[in-house]
């Protein structure tokens, strides 16, 4: 019974702990580069994306940008009249959720200034 107890009191919090994971995903188009930090601990999802317009710095400034995020089992945006600076971040989170895959693409569509529109996929590192 002691070898039981002893097993059960290692085994327990391992196996609790191989359902933890951290991904990253990533991508480019042609002005823009992106990023999906993501920390997943079964149907718990805590991510961050962040976007960085290549050409620009802390003085860079958009209008009307909208900013779609779509996956599998998510789809999110963001809109602003006008944004300063050339990195935008956006946090993720969800509980009771379908977790972010590492197998699936997340499809990114970036449009700015009334007149720009880029589309890339963010893959995960593997």
């Amino acid at each position: 019974m002691k070898k039981l107890i002893a097993f059960l009191l290692i085994f327990i919090p391992i196996l609790g702990s191989c359902s933890k994971e951290y991904s990253v995903f990533s991508g480019e188009s042609q002005h823009w580069a992106g990023r999906y930090s993501v920390n997943i601990d079964g149907n718990e999802e805590h991510g961050n994306y962040d976007f960085h317009y290549k050409n620009g710095d802390k003085d860079t400034k958009f209008e009307n940008l909208e900013i779609s995020i779509s996956s599998k089992f998510e789809q999110t945006s963001k809109k602003v009249e006008i944004h300063k600076g050339a990195t935008i971040f956006l946090s993720s989170n969800c509980q009771g959720c379908m977790a972010t895959d590492k197998k699936e693409s997340i499809k990114v569509t970036i449009k700015w200034n009334g007149k720009n529109e880029e589309t890339f996929l963010l893959k995960s590192k593997k």
